[in-house]
């Protein structure tokens, strides 16, 4: 009976018969692991789900590889100049990068009802990849996110106004953590036909300690930070007046379109993965074996990502929809301002009245020291 880590990027519980001593045949409701201590009662991989993940990954594979290829075009052939936007939005598409390109090498997996034929090496570069993908996501949406709350909430901060070449800088020293974080894949063993993150049965290690808390700490934390910079930029903009204005509304149209992606491809599988532990330490059998199978279909929600981002693009980027419209046909390119960050200068008006307040402000110090006494 298996119990198969779902996400191969996750770190809830995977079991294999391989643990199970030569001596005891698999009971249906307990086994006893390598550690000689009973355990519950765990569920079989259900050819089901299986056989959802495979079409849908591979339709996830399709648009993801269009829809990046597409976006990543666009930004490196047809948008100038960059800002420190197009930094972060380029880097989540090699994110999604590194999810497509592993994608046919899952659907092999899944087709052949999750049995691994590329070797170890293979196996340990395509977790590796796959975390990273899931790590890089999250913290690039957070980056995007922030980056848009210092635009609205802290315009005269020295950050708002970092230079391309500082935001490249910051995704640089981003991707280096990124990789560190997930290094610890590249260090893992693995021995049976499963390419799996860990499994129940084998002693426990700092790695899977590790693993665990990364994969609780990059939902979480980034979530907090992306919920901190909606409600800032909305406080803002209600203390300002500032909801007539387009960089205003575009941000919040952007960190909206942020929650909506990080929703729906990462909460489902925390939620029944988180799920599926509890059950298993009650010993729920039932429970389990639905929550399994719940959390193993949100593999499909997880990949998604790589789908729905270049759809945040549109969102976060007026001349990213500009041109990608453009190009299919749909409108003529080429026209709006030159850069997304005039869409957080101030209007005409509002520079006139900046300048003639400074201006009475002048004269009213002169004149203060034209009457002052000797």
């Amino acid at each position: 009976m298996e119990f198969h880590n779902l996400s191969s990027s996750s770190p809830f519980p995977s079991l294999s018969p391989s643990t199970l001593p030569p001596s005891l045949p698999p009971s249906p409701t307990t086994f006893t692991t390598t550690l000689g201590s009973q355990a519950p009662c765990l569920p079989t991989s259900s050819p089901k789900v299986s056989a959802f993940l495979v079409p849908t990954l591979g339709v996830e594979f399709i648009l993801g590889l269009v829809g990046n290829s597409l976006a990543l075009f666009i930004f490196c052939v047809h948008t100038r100049p960059w800002t420190s936007n197009t930094v972060f939005l380029v880097s989540l598409v090699v994110a999604d990068f590194l999810l497509i390109v592993n994608l046919p090498l899952r659907m092999n997996y899944y087709f052949l009802h999750e049995i691994w034929r590329f070797g170890a090496g293979a196996c340990k570069v395509n977790l590796f990849l796959l975390s990273t993908n899931r790590t890089a996501s999250v913290v690039f949406l957070t980056a995007i996110a922030l980056n848009r709350y210092l635009k609205v909430v802290q315009p005269h901060h020295w950050l708002s106004r970092a230079s391309v070449w500082a935001a490249a800088r910051v995704a640089g020293g981003l991707w280096v953590c990124i990789l560190l974080l997930n290094l610890h894949l590249l260090l893992t063993t693995y021995t049976n036909q499963s390419c799996l993150s860990y499994q129940l049965g084998t002693r426990p290690s700092p790695w899977l300690h590790w693993h665990h808390a990364l994969y609780m700490l990059e939902f979480f934390l980034p979530l907090a930070l992306i919920l901190f910079a909606i409600v800032s930029i909305g406080l803002t903009i209600r203390r300002r007046g500032l909801g007539e204005q387009a960089g205003p509304r575009r941000a919040m149209r952007v960190l909206a379109a942020v929650v909506a992606v990080y929703t729906i491809c990462f909460l489902p599988s925390i939620l029944f993965g988180l799920a599926s532990v509890v059950a298993f330490r009650l010993k729920a059998c039932h429970a389990v074996n639905i929550c399994s199978q719940l959390f193993h279909g949100s593999l499909a929600f997880t990949y998604l990502n790589s789908v729905l981002d270049p759809v945040l693009y549109c969102f976060s980027s007026p001349n990213f929809l500009r041109r990608c419209r453009a190009l299919l046909g749909f409108a003529q390119g080429g026209q709006g301002p030159a850069s997304d960050e005039s869409f957080y200068q101030p209007s005409n008006r509002e520079q006139e009245a900046s300048r003639k307040a400074e201006a009475a402000g002048k004269l009213q110090a002169e004149v203060s020291l034209e009457v002052s006494p000797e």
